[in-house]
């Protein structure tokens, strides 16, 4: 059976609990165009592993190419045109006492074995007070189907996520995190406004 989102809307509550299981286990920006504030010896920790992962030049220089290509999904109406017009899985990604994700908005078209850095599957969002949502980050999927072993992105591998049948992997290239560049919850996203 190929691989789809589509399969997996009935159980988007048990996805939803599969993440919040799975991350046990392991500054806001004002202006869309605000540049990343971490340096290259800032050690950053990837949430799939708790391993720090030390932000290099390249890597940072990637992480700017990334802000320049999802710059104009600031716009979530954009950002839909362009093909991220499924919300999965449905509702607010919350785990209280750790941080969110926020709302994920996946392109199905993108979801398959290949990783590119310029074509996140899924992009975030956060709900804004008084309504609209804020892009915070993105995230990269890969059916666990593909591969047996992680892909890795700028050299940091993904997390298995198995109820969703993908490994996964965080850029927060919007919104600063304080538990790292990569890691899955970010303390300064919220749900409170949805």
């Amino acid at each position: 059976m190929p691989f789809t989102f589509t399969r997996y809307r009935a159980a988007a509550a048990v996805a939803v609990v599969a993440i919040v299981a799975f991350a046990a286990c392991e500054s806001d920006t004002s202006s869309p165009t605000a540049p990343i504030q971490p340096t290259a010896a800032k050690t950053h920790t990837h949430g799939a592993h708790g391993g720090p992962v030390a932000l290099t030049p390249d890597m940072l220089k990637a992480i700017a190419q990334v802000r320049k290509a999802t710059a104009g999904f600031h716009d979530i109406t954009v950002a839909q045109a362009a093909g991220y017009n499924v919300q999965f899985p449905p509702g607010c990604a919350e785990l209280p006492g750790t941080g969110a994700q926020g709302f994920h908005w996946i392109n199905n078209g993108l979801v398959d074995d290949k990783v590119e850095l310029l074509k996140p599957e899924l992009v975030m969002y956060e709900p804004k007070p008084g309504g609209g949502m804020q892009l915070v980050g993105v995230d990269y999927v890969v059916p666990l189907s593909a591969s047996a072993e992680p892909p890795t992105l700028l050299g940091v591998p993904f997390a298995p996520l198995e109820a969703l049948g993908v490994w996964a992997l965080h850029i927060w290239a919007w919104r600063p995190n304080p538990d790292g560049m990569f890691a899955m919850w970010n303390p300064t996203v919220s749900c409170a406004n949805q």
